[in-house]
């Protein structure tokens, strides 16, 4: 594996992955309903090898990790309604010197407690395509790193970073 001099880049076996993220500081928005900051985050997939390869944007190809201050991973919240099977078109062709790149909007909110509604918690939901939400909760104004972890079928899995 090799790592490029950016932090949230690497490249495996002549693939490079670099994770995107459009704004580097966020808004911490107001404490009400319907108020929240979007950002949008990413995975640029660029093929420097001499074949093609196909990448996938659903099923479980795409896994956003949210790093605390202190180093750990923090757990997500996922909440899954898929009842669809893969099917050719979930697939892009990525060709020899060819990038793609797959965004998503995610957005940072407060959440209410639905028993003590002045009890709110920061949180950051990042929607998938077929109705999946990876949820990031409680945050706290701080430094966080942002990463996704791609699994090509069959293969196991690879973290590209961003710091």
């Amino acid at each position: 594996m090799h790592e490029s001099n950016e932090s949230n880049a690497v490249e495996v076996n002549g693939i490079r992955f670099e994770t995107v993220v459009s704004e580097r500081v966020l808004t911490i928005p107001e404490a009400k309903r319907g108020v929240y900051t979007l950002v949008e985050l990413g995975i640029r997939v660029t093929n420097n090898t001499q074949m093609p390869f196909y990448f996938s944007y659903y099923f479980y190809s795409l896994f956003p990790e949210l790093i605390a201050p202190d180093g750990q991973v923090m757990q997500t919240g996922i909440r899954c309604e898929r009842i669809n099977l893969p099917i050719e078109s979930n697939y892009v062709l990525v060709v020899p010197g060819e990038a793609v790149t797959f965004s998503h909007d995610a957005f940072l909110f407060w959440l209410q407690n639905r028993k003590k509604k002045r009890d709110r918690k920061l949180t950051l939901n990042i929607p998938f395509p077929d109705q999946d939400i990876y949820s990031f909760c409680p945050l706290y104004p701080d430094t966080y790193q942002f990463r996704f972890k791609y699994r090509q079928s069959g293969e196991g899995m690879e973290e590209y970073s961003y710091s």
